[in-house]
């Protein structure tokens, strides 16, 4: 293993819907590169339930999912 590089991430990568608790696993980390295309640091999910919401990543590296009030 001479010059090789090890990643250690202790980032929690699950997360469940807000509205009908379905688990979400991000450790492909699609959600994160949509997190942070966005100004924003957040991206939206359509889930089975047909209801969006909205997630990302707090400082601690840890998913977080949350509701979207509708204006």
């Amino acid at each position: 293993m001479k010059n090789a590089i090890i990643h250690i991430s202790y980032a929690k990568t699950n997360f469940k819907c807000p509205h009908c608790e379905k688990p979400y696993d991000d450790s492909e980390d699609i959600y994160l590169e949509r997190c942070n295309k966005n100004k924003s640091g957040c991206t939206t999910i359509q889930c089975e339930c047909e209801l969006r919401f909205g997630m990302t990543y707090d400082i601690a590296g840890k998913a977080v999912s949350f509701k979207i009030n509708k204006r």
